[in-house]
């Protein structure tokens, strides 16, 4: 397939990454220099262009820009009416993205995050796209979601992944006082956490407390440490936390 990315910042790294070696044909706008340079010195399936030659040359075309820019980098453009357009843009609603890139109407919106470079990475998607179970779906899971305003919680509960690597972050500081290297200290954190949360089946059937609970034995390190963070408030600031980011985000 001819895909092209309008926007090259972490994102787009990440998904043309995840792309190259597969037999498609990756375009990509110069906008973060760096990161587009690089890319296209990498690898012989990308290549650099403005972005009219983006719309023009691609199939698929992938959408990564600020809010604050969308409006002027996308009406100076033209785009096909039968090419398929996927949003990575938070804060860009379906409706300007139709008026936007009209007359194309093959239009979707998702939530990639960095990890898509080695798959495994959700992607909650409105309305369905077959363009991108085709380009993504082979290694990612794909949600399908009945409206636009459901993408929003999930946009929110992202946010996690900040406080987690933050508190393992913590657990880093203090273990690599206690063993050889650093180097050593954070590898283990990270095969620890890995494999815990890769063992999890997921199903939707509470794997979460499941696994919580078997990990809870009273006397146990880990019960006395949860209970510890629990005394101090950190779950229910991290609770509130997610409240504060649903008002924001004029969740209901």
């Amino acid at each position: 397939m001819k895909i092209g990315f309008i926007g090259t910042g972490k994102i787009t790294n990440s998904c043309v990454r995840s792309l190259t070696g597969k037999g498609h044909s990756i375009m990509i706008t110069e906008r973060n220099i760096d990161i587009s340079s690089t890319l296209s010195e990498l690898f012989e399936d990308v290549v650099v262009a403005t972005a009219q030659t983006v719309v023009e040359e691609s199939d698929l075309v992938c959408l990564a820009l600020r809010e604050n820019v969308t409006d002027e980098v996308l009406n100076s453009l033209s785009f096909k009416k039968n090419q398929s357009i996927i949003s990575f843009m938070l804060g860009v609603n379906l409706n300007r993205l139709l008026n936007l890139c009209t007359p194309a109407y093959d239009i979707a919106i998702t939530i990639p995050l960095p990890m898509i470079e080695h798959g495994n990475c959700p992607l909650p998607v409105y309305p369905a796209s077959e363009s991108l179970k085709t380009v993504f779906g082979d290694k990612n899971s794909i949600i399908e979601l009945p409206s636009e305003d459901a993408l929003v919680p999930y946009f929110a509960a992202t946010a996690i992944l900040s406080s987690s690597l933050a508190q393992l972050n913590v657990a880093k500081k203090w273990l690599e006082n206690h063993v050889d290297t650093p180097e050593a200290a954070e590898k283990y954190l990270i095969s620890l956490m890995a494999g815990t949360y890769s063992s999890l089946e997921i199903d939707g059937q509470d794997r979460i407390n499941e696994a919580l609970t078997a990990l809870s034995s009273k006397g146990g390190l880990n019960a006395q440490l949860r209970n510890h963070m629990k005394k101090k408030g950190s779950e229910d600031a991290l609770y509130n936390g997610f409240i504060q980011l649903g008002e924001r985000l004029n969740l209901n």
